[in-house]
């Protein structure tokens, strides 16, 4: 009873999210872990944007706390150093799904997810970079608990305005399942396009990700207002599974907008995901550079 009401829970967060994904497990590692990657849809988008622009590696410390309808919600930590000749990162994530009561016992019961993810990345030839990511999850939900490890493999070629990526995302295996049942890891690949428009400064994404026989879309741009501060617009194929006749409201549905603004050495970033008649998917970022 307690497994099958969290699971309900966490499924309908994934199908608001990612319906194409539904029939796996450990759907965390799915979710955003950013302001940038609620907007984008695309969790490498930062450091795509770097290459593109070829700015300088920065090391800093970050903070992000992300919301979901469904009383969901998702706090992560990172920081991102130097390992040799290796830009690295590393954060852990912690993904509360609620608490719960069991109407059987009266028992109340949380679940949460906790995800370690580490990342080194490197220019291999004057127009190439690759990364590696290691992603450690562990479930509970109340006294059942499961884990997995998941890795990531990109390829990036760069060409003045323009980059293109080519990636595998949660290839890996199960260490312990919650059932005796056979669970897998939700592995998709794909490709992405950025390009930095001549006449105007701001960087355009397309991002089409494929998961067994479906595929997803999301556009992705970033308008530079000012010197230090930057306003993004994001939209996803996935909106036309968000629809529910109301016109009005469905022409905002699967819209992403955010705010990124500089101070000193703080950066912050807001930004929301409109998810129709579910309601709102909300974000916060700070980041502090310590070079």
């Amino acid at each position: 009873m307690r497994l099958k009401l969290i699971l309900m829970r966490i499924f309908l967060l994934i199908a608001i999210l990612s319906l194409p994904y539904a029939n796996t497990s450990y759907h965390g590692l799915l979710l955003p872990s950013s302001n940038m990657h609620l907007i984008s849809n695309d969790n490498d988008y930062l450091l795509s944007k770097r290459i593109v622009l070829e700015s300088q590696y920065s090391h800093k410390i970050s903070s992000h706390y992300i919301t979901f309808p469904n009383s969901i919600n998702t706090g992560v930590l990172d920081c991102s150093y130097k390992i040799r000749s290796y830009n690295a990162s590393s954060s852990l994530s912690i993904i509360n799904y609620g608490n719960f009561d069991d109407s059987e016992s009266g028992h109340t019961f949380s679940s949460k997810d906790y995800i370690a993810h580490n990342r080194l990345e490197k220019s291999i030839a004057n127009q190439w970079h690759t990364s590696f990511d290691l992603k450690y999850i562990y479930s509970k939900i109340d006294t059942y608990n499961a884990n997995a490890i998941a890795t990531k493999f990109s390829l990036y070629y760069h060409n003045q305005r323009f980059l293109v990526q080519v990636f595998i995302d949660n290839y890996g295996f199960v260490i312990d399942n919650y059932t005796n049942f056979d669970e897998s890891l939700p592995l998709l690949y794909g490709y992405k396009i950025m390009i930095l428009p001549k006449y105007i400064n701001a960087i355009i994404s397309a991002k089409h990700d494929y998961f067994d026989n479906d595929n997803i879309i999301h556009f992705t741009t970033e308008l530079f207002l000012f010197e230090h501060s930057s306003i993004l617009f994001g939209f996803s194929s996935l909106s036309k599974d968000l629809y529910y006749g109301d016109f009005n409201n469905d022409f905002f549905t699967g819209v992403s907008v955010g705010l990124s603004t500089r101070y000193d050495n703080y950066l912050m970033n807001l930004g929301f995901k409109n998810l129709g008649a579910l309601g709102l998917a909300s974000s916060f970022t700070i980041s502090r550079s310590i070079n």
